[in-house]
């Protein structure tokens, strides 16, 4: 979508449902621990009921980062989808720091005049953002 938007983004929208990242190995919901350190988290987006084909999903980790390689624009094949999973790379999580972080969604849709759609934030655990050292 290459279109220039002016419309204010409204939200957190309570009616869009909230992102969950599931850890790699722990498999621990909003929930990153050591053992999960350096593997790419799975975040997912639930759909809303009227997304269509052009609208762009936009994913936010931290108080305002937003995850350029977590930006997916909506295409036919993903009507009938009831979630979108993507990739988190670790730099992002490591760029954010330990603690209770906030990852959100906007939802940019393809209409011009439509606002931009926010989600309210989830707040991920994360307990490690470096390698574990191992004692000599």
């Amino acid at each position: 979508m290459s279109q220039t938007r002016d419309a204010a983004t409204v939200g957190p929208d309570p009616d869009l449902s909230l992102a969950e990242i599931w850890a790699p190995i722990s498999e621990n919901k909003n929930k990153l621990v050591q053992d999960d350190y350096g593997i790419e988290p799975k975040a997912v987006i639930p759909l809303y009921e009227e997304h269509e084909v052009g609208d762009k999903i936009s994913l936010y980790w931290g108080e305002s980062t937003v995850v350029p390689d977590v930006e997916y624009e909506l295409a036919a094949g993903d009507l009938g989808r009831h979630e979108i999973g993507f990739r988190v790379p670790w730099s992002y999580i490591k760029g954010a720091g330990k603690g209770d972080i906030p990852v959100w969604y906007t939802i940019t849709p393809d209409d011009a005049d439509a606002p931009v759609q926010k989600s309210t934030r989830t707040f991920v655990t994360v307990e490690a953002v470096a390698a574990a050292v191992e004692p000599d």
